[in-house]
């Protein structure tokens, strides 16, 4: 199954550079990583097992995988951004100095 068919089955599209992989665990079962390619391999940015016991269809249940990543991924951006914004208010905030 190509990209393009996961994201037509309702998998959110990831940006340039980035890829879902399904792997087997040994002894546990499926699961969806999204990963983002480097200079010569990929790193894992978020990973979840595909709860194939909740589907009927399989397809289905890696979509889920795909979209519960997805969301982790989203969260932990929209996390950083936040961390990233309020590094502007480090510092002494005291009203009593003037400077």
């Amino acid at each position: 199954m190509t990209m393009e068919q996961l994201v037509l089955a309702g998998a959110p599209e990831l940006p340039d550079g980035w890829f879902y992989r399904v792997r087997e665990v040994y002894d546990v079962g499926f699961k969806v990583e999204i990963r983002e390619r480097t200079r010569f391999a990929s790193r894992k940015m978020a990973e979840r097992y595909v709860l194939e016991h909740g589907f009927d269809d399989m397809r289905t249940a890696v979509v889920d995988a795909c979209c519960r990543a997805h969301r982790s991924v989203t969260a932990e951006a929209e996390m950083r951004e936040k961390f990233r914004a309020l590094s502007a208010f480090l510092g002494d905030h005291d009203g009593r100095r003037r400077g």
